[in-house]
């Protein structure tokens, strides 16, 4: 390893997306390197984008390629930031164009700009073209540059990125703390999101750090559990909790279960395992649900009357389910409205509001997701908001943000984990405030830990209408379709090879495996005739190979939006096999708050926000993104969180619809499929349906139902003390 001051002379190459570079350098300090033929030396590496001329010092490690000789590694590289005002000049016009600069210095003459920004004196209203995104921008380039170069020297080395060494500090307020905090224990890296247990345990082993030391025994334990909670468990049994740390760090049974026991932070429940986050959310969830039934007072209103009403201005005819529905809610604070496709759930609901809006009640509809708001905001044509923007969860803080509504509607409740119940729960501030959870039983559960729609049904405490009666529509296919997988029943023979027509909405195609790929490019084709690509959906299960997402939605960017030599692109992954070109559709995958939008306020985005390619910005190195309801820049850094949205996996597109739906399951995803996922992706199509498959694939996935029973304790919490 060599400490050295050195000088780009030229790129030889950068993808500005992964961060690496490969460039040719000269020293004055020709006695640390071994220079080539041309009296110069390179290197490569994950770095910022040199500028050529301007001088580095770097931390290198010396590599032998077999090709190319001598080449140095970089470990680490920042730039000296200069104290002398001209110099400073040189340096921001590194950083911003010549205008801003001269604003800058138009505004503050003769003045320590670098100063300034460190001390948070420089006032951005007072130079025109510089917003509070921009001078975020330079205050990050200074503090990697000199606030943060100890850390970055530090941990760059083992494998941390600057954005996580960022978060970090922001965590431990300094650098110097931080890596004195590493030092200590390795483990503390597990302080903020992005960095998992193998990966500090790594680190740590790197380090010499003692096996047994408490804190590996700890984290251990930690990320045991929250793996169960990756699979929708809220606990594990102590038994498979100690074999499973034991053979995680190699170490005896007896030493991990006095840890499990003298833990702050995981509970033993009987002969159960949880952390004690977790067991808290689901025993508070239990708690305000039974407080908030147990306040129940009637409404005000003639329910026959109501209906009779409704069904004169609408000519819609209630079952006896949905009538017993609206006898529910005049009743009871609490209520579910469980309900399968084409049973009429969304129609309730828009009755629902006429109810609230009649009696002046107000009220706050909400879903899990960006897709599933989208999709109830369109059916009632009133404003539907994310959980998490509702009660303003934040990555690094949280806001207060009390519901005061009186009647809280929550759609695609089975989506919904309990930690995000719970805090949502702690939200509603009306005393006398009202819950609905509308929901499919059929569906995926929930991403997150818990199993909150189905221990809620199968508890039996809190008032539920079952709606089970499908509305079939003349000649329609979907529903009908939809039906037959959540029945099992089978509509079509394991040998029929063709295109069958069901109704006059839904197309089962059948055919061979190796028709599989020309089989969705020719019904994609002939939907484009009809429907806009931002309203066809094409679901697989997964995301790689030939009938994987990322090959469909390359195919997909060729068809509406196809290079055109004017449009700007750039290729992100490991061998540049995504491109996101201007004009391309786009869901974000990643909770991102407090970001600025293209007017420089902060905004937040959240997973399952789609939007619109609008601009690649190669200066300030971004993508801008037309979500609908805010335009926002994404860096080229963040562009992992991104992914095309003309095709996405089936759990992804769980909560959403549009108008034409592709459902692919061939014999290679067999094992990724069942009746559950298959319904969840009929389910999504509001006019058309294709389902490309062989049929014995799909008697296969239909045989398969999800077993929706997780370990949970909210069923047991719930019926407690009845």
């Amino acid at each position: 390893m060599v400490k050295v001051k050195l000088k780009p002379i030229r790129k030889l190459f950068y993808n500005d997306v992964s961060n690496y570079g490969i460039y040719s350098c000269e020293t004055s300090e020709k006695d640390k390197v071994k220079l080539n033929d041309w009296g110069n030396f390179s290197i490569k590496g994950v770095m910022p984008n040199l500028i050529i001329g301007n001088e580095y010092i770097a931390t290198l490690q010396e590599k032998e390629d077999k090709k190319y000789g001598v080449t140095y590694e970089v470990q680490y590289i920042y730039e000296e930031i200069p104290s002398d005002i001209e110099k400073q000049r040189i340096y921001l016009e590194t950083i911003l164009n010549k205008n801003q600069v001269k604003a800058i210095y138009k505004a503050y003459p003769n003045q320590d700009i670098i100063k300034l920004i460190q001390n948070d004196e420089f006032d951005v209203s007072k130079v025109k073209g510089i917003g509070l995104k921009t001078l975020a921008k330079i205050k990050e380039k200074i503090e990697d540059n000199i606030e943060f170069r100890e850390a970055l020297e530090f941990l760059i080395p083992h494998g941390i990125d600057s954005k996580l060494i960022r978060k970090l500090v922001k965590h431990y307020k300094s650098p110097s703390l931080l890596v004195f905090k590493v030092k200590q224990s390795p483990y503390n890296l597990l302080a903020v999101k992005g960095i998992g247990f193998k990966k500090a345990d790594a680190i740590a082993m790197k380090m010499n750090f003692p096996k047994d030391h408490p804190d590996r025994i700890k984290y251990a334990i930690e990320y045991i559990i929250e793996e169960e909670e990756k699979l929708g468990h809220t606990y594990i049994t102590v038994v498979n909790l100690v074999k499973k740390v034991s053979e995680l760090i190699e170490l005896k049974q007896d030493e991990i279960i006095k840890h499990v026991k003298e833990s702050d932070t995981v509970g033993i429940y009987g002969d159960k395992v949880a952390l004690k986050s977790t067991y808290n959310a689901e025993l508070y969830v239990a708690k305000r649900l039974k407080e908030i039934l147990a306040n129940s007072t009637e409404l005000k209103f003639d329910v026959e009357k109501f209906i009779e009403e409704q069904e004169r201005a609408t000519g819609f005819q209630f079952t006896h389910q949905q009538k017993s529905f609206f006898y529910n809610v005049k009743k009871y604070n609490v209520n579910l409205l469980v309900g399968f496709g084409g049973c009429g759930k969304s129609q309730i609901t828009k009755f629902l509001i006429q109810l609230c809006e009649q009696l002046g009640l107000t009220y706050r509809i909400m879903s899990p997701t960006g897709k599933a708001a989208k999709v109830i905001s369109e059916y009632t044509n009133r404003k539907a908001y994310t959980i998490h923007r509702a009660i303003g969860i934040r990555e690094d803080k949280e806001e207060i943000m009390p519901i005061k509504e009186d009647f809280i509607i929550v759609d695609e409740a089975s989506m919904l984990d309990i930690k995000l119940c719970a805090k949502l729960l702690s939200r509603l501030s009306n005393p006398n405030v009202r819950i609905l959870f509308v929901g499919d039983s059929f569906q995926i559960p929930s991403v997150g830990a818990g199993c909150f729609l189905h221990d809620c049904m199968e508890s039996g405490v809190l008032p539920m209408t079952k709606l089970d009666i499908v509305f079939r529509q003349k000649d329609g296919g979907i529903l009908d379709v939809a039906t037959n997988i959540r029945l099992k029943k089978k509509f079509v023979e394991n040998d029929f090879l063709g295109i069958k027509k069901i109704g006059n909405d839904c197309i089962l195609a059948c055919v061979p495996q190796e028709k599989m790929e020309g089989g969705y490019k020719y019904f994609y084709k002939e939907l484009l005739k009809e429907y806009s690509p931002e309203q066809i959906m094409v679901l697989s299960p997964t995301k790689k190979g030939k009938l994987g997402t990322e090959m469909i939605n390359k195919h997909v960017q060729e068809q509406v939006n196809p290079s055109n030599g004017k449009k700007k692109e750039i290729a992100i992954g490991k061998d540049k096999e995504i491109v996101f070109r201007e004009g391309d559709y786009v869901i974000n995958t990643k909770n991102t708050y407090g970001i600025f939008n293209i007017d420089e306020m902060k905004t937040d985005i959240v997973n399952g926000d789609t939007g619109t390619i609008v601009k690649l910005d190669d200066f300030n190195k971004e993508v801008i993104v037309d979500f609908e309801f805010d335009i926002v820049p994404i860096p080229f850094s963040d562009l992992g969180q991104l992914q095309h949205s003309w095709s996405i996996t089936k759990h992804k597109s769980q909560g959403s619809g549009v108008d034409a739906v592709i459902v692919i399951a061939d014999k290679s995803h067999k094992f990724q499929l069942n009746a559950n996922l298959l319904y969840t992706a009929c389910t999504r199509a509001k006019k058309m349906l294709v389902i490309l498959t062989q049929a014995e694939t799909l008697n296969y996935a239909m045989r398969k139902i999800v077993n929706l029973q997780r370990n949970t304790f909210l069923k047991d919490m719930l019926m407690k003390g009845r």
